[in-house]
């Protein structure tokens, strides 16, 4: 099942390619006051970091982003070949009163690891170490998740993050890292065992759970951007050789489309650990089109059994079960497009359900979604549960646990700038009919600029916590941006 399809559900993309001129089209404006760039060049020593300016050959190929409706053209861009490079950024920075966004490659929905000025970009530091006495493997920030999925499987591990090869490792983890393999593992962050890091303050330093613990807490689900620029992670593999995957698809109509959304909530968050499921819901024509998929730790004729409550809840549909490696897995879901970076225009909001989310609010769900364009917005849930309770809400800074029964997801994507205000509404619209049935929670990283009172939805009681971390750890709000931790 390709990512990409998942997504989208039975609809299309509209308009053309999206080429690198647009991409540097968009982002051109006039932007901060001019910075001092011939300074910052004497303060970097080119052996630990280099610099990128728009007149530069490179700089359209760093420039390019996932979301374009989100991009932004910075005046210089500071390649990170070495922790030093980044410290004497941060000195720099501290010196001229200059905040930095962190840029480590992957997929930030809001552009918060851009900026008009200045960007510390970590793709650069992308080695990849695996310990396997230790069980571990340790990772450059600039890495992605699909690059340590494939180095990991070589040895004969499993590496916990998300579905998507082209997401960077640090901002998926820095914020939580929800996964196929989180009910049985937990997130990405749950594995973390250790990270290397240049704080606010420019100082360099080692944290995990017996050094600098607070900044170590704070890396496990406060969100990137916000602290310091992470320059390396250590985190637990696992020996998984064999999984086994599962596909339904149905199109029904609205009553049925309920019942099944019944089933999966009652079901999905309290099914074994070893299983992991999410459901797409979309608009095809005048029905509902739902998919569920899911992985499983476990064999084929186990899952099977597993999935008896969901396959009976609407008739008997002939899903998909195979048994293969957990690689195997990793591009199945991916699908051969998910190894591609994307670019697109696209908006995303979040939700948490914590108690099963009533009738009335199904309805209200599969009702908006039969009020838009087919395909203008997927819905897509993230059983939870499982590993997810295994530890207290404020051990990590990651507070969605104990109580959590799924994620939702509102997402939608389109092909060009004019599309833009038409899907916000819509998108803004079907979220909106849906606040008397949710927590009022949200995923850091689903962020939402329009999202009123962000950082209680975010990190619930933990926040308070995250301002302390942030205090220490970068008095000068050297890293910001839009919802970065405050400053209390």
């Amino acid at each position: 099942m390709q990512r990409r399809t998942f997504l989208l559900g039975a609809a299309s993309l509209a308009g053309g390619g999206l080429g690198a001129p647009a991409l540097i089209a968009r982002g051109a404006r006039a932007a901060e006051p001019a910075l001092p760039l011939d300074d910052l060049r004497k303060a970097l020593d080119p052996k630990s970091a280099g610099l990128l300016t728009p007149g530069d050959a490179q700089f359209a190929r760093y420039l390019v982003s996932y979301n374009l409706r989100t991009l932004l053209t910075p005046q210089a861009r500071v390649l990170a070949k070495a922790p030093q490079g980044i410290e004497a950024v941060v000195a720099w920075a501290r010196a001229n009163r200059v905040g930095l966004a962190v840029r480590s490659g992957g997929h930030s929905f809001e552009g918060f690891s851009q900026s008009r000025g200045l960007v510390v970009d970590t793709r650069p530091l992308d080695d990849i170490r695996i310990d396997k006495r230790a069980d571990t493997v340790s990772v450059g920030a600039g890495q992605s998740i699909g690059a340590v999925y494939r180095r990991v499987a070589e040895e004969g591990f499993a590496f916990a993050a998300g579905s998507c090869p082209t997401v960077g490792v640090a901002g998926n983890t820095l914020g939580g890292g929800f996964g196929l393999l989180a009910r049985h593992v937990g997130l990405a962050a749950d594995n973390l065992v250790a990270v290397e890091a240049v704080d606010g303050r420019g100082r360099r330093f080692t944290a995990d759970s017996a050094r600098e613990p607070d900044f170590f807490w704070a890396c496990r689900g406060g969100g990137g951007g916000s602290f310091g620029v992470v320059t390396r992670f250590v985190f637990r593999v696992h020996p998984i050789r064999q999984v086994a995957v599962y596909g339904v698809s149905w199109t029904l109509p609205r009553p049925q489309a309920v019942r099944l959304m019944q089933a999966w909530q009652q079901w999905a968050p309290r099914a074994r650990g070893e299983l992991t499921s999410v459901i797409r819901i979309v608009r095809n024509g005048s029905e509902l089109a739902l998919r569920s998929i899911g992985l499983y730790v476990g064999s084929e004729a186990a899952l099977r059994k597993e999935l008896q409550p969901l396959l009976s809840a609407v008739g008997t549909p002939r899903p998909s079960i195979q048994a293969m490696s957990f690689m195997g897995s990793v591009n199945h879901f991916a699908g051969p497009d998910g190894w591609t970076y994307e670019t697109k225009y696209m908006k995303a909001k979040s939700d948490y359900v914590t108690s099963a989310m009533s009738r009335e609010g199904l309805e209200t769900l599969m009702a908006g979604l039969q009020r838009l364009a087919p395909g203008a917005v997927v819905v897509i849930c993230d059983a939870y549960g499982g590993a997810l309770e295994r530890l207290r809400a404020d051990e990590t800074a990651f507070a969605h646990r104990q109580g959590t029964l799924y994620g939702i997801q509102y997402y939608s994507q389109w092909g060009s700038a004019g599309q833009t205000p038409a899907r916000e509404t819509a998108l803004r619209d079907l979220y909106r009919s849906m606040r008397p049935f949710v927590s009022g929670g949200a995923y850091v990283n689903y962020p939402d600029v329009e999202l009123p009172e962000w950082g209680p939805k975010y990190w619930g009681a933990n926040l308070a916590r995250l301002q302390r971390v942030k205090v220490h750890y970068d008095p000068d709000n050297v890293f910001r941006h839009a919802q970065s931790v405050p400053l209390p």
